[in-house]
């Protein structure tokens, strides 16, 4: 109970402090505030519905329209028509009361002269002193007889009459113009409500089967996405199909026959460089060993030993001092 107290206290604190905001605000304020809001709500509905939805929730709506329009169209026809029946029935009994009118005041004019010129006739054969003794003119007129003022009265009557009855025919032939007018467009409206509708019948199927295209797009285009979303989300040893396998594997393959290639390519320049260095050093050495070197002499050194040998016979004495053993030769 208190929590209803309460929340019924905080209910009615927030709608005094918003009415009292928009009376501050102002109406064209709160006007743009209701519209700015009712804009995005529609907009967030917007989002959660899809295009197929919203497509067959219009062709509904118009399939349902087509009928109302034309009944709406068809009922104000039938009024119409009814109505100008009924002006055209007005328009002949007016038009047919004119006409009696204007008969019945040609034969009042034709009787009134015909008395008036008796009664001048009579009045100049009678002496001024029998005047008592003249006839009285009068005017037989739709079984009633008229004196002459009284025909002259009904003669002001009855074209008023006719005037009344023309004028009520024109005003009903302006009428009938207007509403002519309206029935020929009411027909043409209501002819065009019922071609479109047929045609709308013979395309509704037609249409059926794009709003179906659509949505088997949306889904393909959501399978797609998640395919695409789960192959960038799983490792390089993971996959969800056949085709997945092999454009991993043959994505494997070429960075691996790239990286050998790379690694051959380096490995030959290497080998062409070892080569070219060995060549260099042999040829370098080869020069170094066949340069001319120039003899140091000889150096012959005498020992002491070698002078106190015992001297030879007198007759080999030039030959002993030429032998190889008298004396020891260190080459430096």
């Amino acid at each position: 109970m208190c929590f209803v107290k309460g929340l019924v206290r905080y209910g009615l604190i927030a709608g005094l402090v918003a009415g009292a905001g928009l009376v501050i605000a102002g109406p064209d304020r709160a006007l743009a505030l209701v519209t700015q809001t009712r804009d995005s709500i529609n907009c967030q509905i917007d989002k959660h519905v899809k295009d197929p939805v919203a497509l067959r929730a219009q062709l509904r709506k118009l399939e349902a329209q087509y009928p109302a329009r034309i009944a709406d169209v068809r009922g104000d026809l039938a009024e119409l028509r009814t109505q100008i029946s009924q002006l055209n029935r007005d328009h002949d009994v007016n038009q047919r009361a004119m006409e009696l009118a204007s008969a019945d005041l040609t034969s009042l004019k034709g009787m009134l002269a015909k008395a008036e010129s008796l009664r001048s006739t009579t009045n100049g054969m009678l002496t001024s002193g029998n005047d008592s003794s003249a006839p009285v003119f009068a005017v037989r007129f739709a079984g009633e007889t008229l004196g002459i003022d009284q025909a002259y009265a009904k003669v002001n009557t009855v074209e008023q009459h006719a005037a009344a009855f023309g004028q009520r025919v024109s005003d009903i032939d302006r009428d009938l113009g207007y509403l002519s007018q309206q029935e020929g467009r009411l027909s043409t409206l209501l002819d065009q409500l019922e071609t479109e509708q047929s045609q709308f019948q013979s395309q509704l199927w037609q249409l059926d089967r794009q709003v179906d295209a659509i949505a088997r797009n949306d889904r393909m285009i959501d399978m797609m996405s998640k395919r695409q979303a789960t192959i960038d989300k799983h490792s390089r040893y993971r996959a969800e199909s056949l085709d997945q396998v092999n454009a991993r594997v043959s994505d494997i393959r070429a960075r691996q026959e790239a990286q050998l290639e790379a690694l051959s390519r380096t490995t030959t320049e290497n080998g062409y460089e070892n080569r070219a260095r060995i060549d260099l050093d042999a040829r370098a050495g080869a020069v170094r060993f066949t340069a001319p070197v120039k003899a140091k002499p000889s150096v012959i050194e005498v020992k002491p030993e070698d002078v106190k040998t015992p001297p030879a016979s007198s007759g080999n004495s030039a030959n002993s001092g030429a032998s190889p053993s008298s004396f020891a030769l260190n080459g430096h």
